[in-house]
């Protein structure tokens, strides 16, 4: 036998469950190649249900996958961008080429691999190429999505991304448009906490407050001008923080007045930071409350 060549091991002519020890002892990267070799493959992989938790992903200028914790990215260029500096510098590693088929009747994505990452080519439609990426993810691994990560409107105007659901959800805008941040949140539903924060809104800015699902609601400084006291009283989210506070003193003992006579037991916990200054504490007029002076010895031992 030559050993000035490499020999081909036929793995799929094995046991099953020799198949199953080997495909589970590769990476996140070999997995996903031996998967786009054939329908067989594919049909493995999705039967062998492997988990890929802690997915993150990221739509900036930059548009990738982070796939597990171990910082393991899938990148989605446009093909222009195939001889800039980050290619020259990756052409003095073990750069291998791939032409990837995501989906059938998909156009083929020319993609370089190497230990740290992976780097898949579009025809200048990234978001497409993540979103059928993440399509794939979802079809043959058992996946779950810790994090999404999204800066400056950077996501389909459809407001699909190519998943259901996340843990966390990140938003950082410049300019914020409502149509389609609404649209978003029908697409993704949010479990965890989501972080909100945008700069400046166009007019008439309007997001359904019956749209954020999440356990947790963090509203950051200056993203909170179109949330109205009528706003506040819509939103369904047991826990509300506001970093910056855009209610009157007035706005805030009614919805808290609101809130103690209602039977909303959603609410478990609302947070507005104010500035030093902004408001006298004889503008909460809350004897109607009959509320208990404070005492650190009725706290409920913890």
């Amino acid at each position: 036998m030559s050993l000035s060549r490499p020999v081909k091991f036929p793995l799929l002519k094995l046991p099953f469950l020799c198949i199953e020890c080997v495909v589970k002892s590769w990476n996140a990267f070999d997995i996903i190649f031996f998967a786009l070799t054939s329908k067989r493959t594919r049909q493995i992989v999705k039967h062998l249900k492997i988990p890929l938790n802690e997915i993150q992903i990221f739509l900036s200028e930059l548009k990738y996958i982070r796939l597990d914790s171990s910082f393991k990215d899938w990148f989605f260029r446009d093909e222009s961008e195939k001889e800039s500096s980050f290619e020259y510098y990756f052409r003095y590693t073990d750069l291998k080429n791939y032409s990837l088929v995501l989906q059938k009747n998909a156009i083929p994505l020319y993609t370089n691999r190497t230990n740290k990452d992976i780097t898949s080519y579009t025809d200048g439609n990234e978001l497409a190429a993540l979103k059928m990426a993440m399509e794939f993810l979802n079809e043959v691994f058992n996946c779950s999505v810790e994090r999404v990560w999204i800066s400056g409107g950077n996501f389909p105007e459809s407001g699909d991304i190519g998943l259901k659901s996340t843990v966390n959800l990140k938003i950082y805008f410049g300019c914020a448009r409502s149509q389609k941040l609404n649209l978003l949140f029908e697409n993704l539903k949010v479990t965890g906490t989501c972080y909100f924060q945008v700069f400046s809104t166009e007019k008439d800015f309007y997001v359904n407050p019956k749209l954020f699902k999440c356990k947790k609601l963090i509203i950051h400084s200056d993203s909170a001008a179109w949330v109205t006291s009528e706003i506040l009283l819509q939103f369904e989210v047991p826990r509300l923080n506001f970093c910056d506070c855009p209610f009157s003193a007035e706005d805030i003992v009614s919805f808290v007045t609101h809130w103690f006579h209602s039977d909303n037991k959603k609410l478990e916990y609302l947070y507005i930071e104010f500035r030093i200054g902004q408001f006298s504490l004889e503008n909460f007029l809350t004897e109607e409350l009959n509320p208990v002076p404070f005492d650190g010895r009725n706290r409920v031992p913890s």
